[in-house]
């Protein structure tokens, strides 16, 4: 009996084992790994990022200030562009497939405004005329802008024109912003 208690008791232990590693490997592989596996694929050229999303996005290359961190994809779903300045600020352009907004940020906002730029509605998310988020869709894709410290409108308008002109151009001119 006391074999049998032993047996299935070391059997639970193995088995335990067995999963916690099989656990720490889909999570990264760390023995502190918690939570689902990170869905982002992390690439520093575009045209990399492209191909792992299964779409194209013509993106400014620079922001005045802000320098390129890295492409992001989570394939057929998903394709940002994070951008940092030495400040510290945060801006992140996403495209995606349909009509959602693909932003991720779900703060609440006291202002919306809309605009249309080349035949688009865009809307701006702002709190005392800084904007958080700005999305639109067209051509069967959603797209947003979101910064960190948030940036004017005016700032998130023209970065908006900029990448709706990218995007329906055929050859576009990657400028600044």
């Amino acid at each position: 009996m006391k074999r049998t208690i032993f047996a299935i008791a070391m059997a639970a232990l193995v088995l335990g084992g067995c999963l916690s590693t099989q656990n720490s490997a889909q999570n990264g592989g760390g023995q502190n790994a918690v939570g689902a596996p990170n869905p982002f694929f992390s690439f520093k050229r575009l045209e990399d990022a492209e191909k792992k999303a299964g779409f194209d996005f013509n993106l400014l290359d620079v922001f005045e200030n802000y320098t390129i961190q890295a492409y992001r994809v989570i394939p057929k779903q998903l394709l940002e562009a994070v951008y940092d300045s030495e400040s510290g600020d945060e801006i992140r352009i996403r495209k995606a497939p349909g009509k959602n907004d693909p932003s991720g940020d779900y703060n609440v906002y006291r202002e919306k405004s809309s605009q249309t730029i080349n035949g688009v509605e865009v809307t701006f998310y702002a709190n005392e005329n800084k904007c958080g988020k700005t999305v639109w869709q067209t051509g069967g894709h959603s797209y947003s802008i979101t910064s960190q410290d948030r940036m004017s409108v005016d700032k998130a308008l023209k970065t908006a024109t900029k990448v709706i002109e990218m995007n329906s151009a055929k050859d576009p001119v990657k400028k600044s912003v």
